[in-house]
């Protein structure tokens, strides 16, 4: 199956070379969660990510069981931060 993984900043090198915005269309095998897709990419899974998916926050106690579903859109960023 394919997604779109969508990033910002330095999380953009994560991407697969020549992905353009900050944007990449990624092929998953069925049944594969936001977990796996960031595995794929090389995302360190010990980091801290603020994921949405198809336009929804994901909240991180939510991620592992979630299954992904065909040109669903995963959204994967740096954790929010203010002051």
């Amino acid at each position: 199956m394919q997604i779109t993984v969508v990033t910002s900043g330095i999380l953009g090198q994560y991407l697969p070379s020549g992905s353009a915005g900050n944007k990449a269309e990624v092929e998953l095998k069925e049944g594969a969660g936001p977990l796996d897709a960031m595995a794929v990419l090389g995302f360190p899974l010990d980091e801290t990510y603020l994921t949405v998916l198809n336009g929804e926050l994901l909240p991180t106690a939510e991620r592992e069981g979630k299954v992904l579903s065909e040109n669903d859109e995963l959204g994967i960023f740096p954790p929010l931060k203010g002051g």
